[in-house]
């Protein structure tokens, strides 16, 4: 076969630099937000979509027979996962569509930048390819809470990348540190 006509069915070359493969020093100028600020942009995200949806659902008679309670049906389920993406893109869209940060993410000094040139990433992928995915996967019943560690999980590869950073094609920085 001749080596200069391509083949149709080779899967395609990443476009991603592999972390790994920079120099040590390379690495160290990145910026990569640590693990701590990325665990604390979390907790602060999460605390603000507690303190509005809880009540909410405590209204609703959601923890009604609290502590033997069943998880909501399918279709009370969906509505739940439909009005919690509604809020946490009521609370960080405007957030995400200026700098590509979070409220929480803001606080601590982080971003969300693509892998190929550094830049913030835009809101289309950073809710498309790295919200949705594994948002949609949570709501699988029994496997979605495994997959949703296994994404967290992650993390304590020496690229500090989550699942849905690979999907998406980002990284999180340290917006102080980060070669721009």
């Amino acid at each position: 076969m001749d080596p200069s006509v391509s083949n149709p069915y080779q899967a395609p070359a990443s476009t991603e630099p592999l972390f790994e493969a920079l120099p040590d020093q390379a690495r160290a100028d990145y910026g990569i937000a640590t693990r701590g600020s990325r665990l604390g942009a979390s907790l602060i995200d999460t605390a603000i979509g507690l303190i509005l949806l809880v009540p909410v659902q405590v209204y609703t008679g959601m923890y009604d027979g609290f502590p033997t309670m069943k998880p909501p049906a399918f279709p009370q389920s969906l509505l739940w996962a439909l009005g919690g993406t509604a809020v946490w893109l009521a609370l960080h869209g405007v957030f995400l569509a200026r700098n590509a940060q979070t409220i929480g993410k803001k606080l601590v000094g982080i971003q969300v930048v693509n892998v190929s040139d550094g830049k913030p990433a835009p809101f289309s992928r950073l809710v498309l390819w790295r919200f949705l995915p594994v948002t949609l996967a949570s709501q699988i019943p029994y496997v979605g809470s495994v997959l949703a560690m296994v994404n967290i999980l992650f993390i304590f590869r020496s690229d500090r990348r989550c699942i849905h950073d690979h999907i998406a094609g980002t990284r999180v920085v340290d917006v102080l540190a980060s070669p721009r």
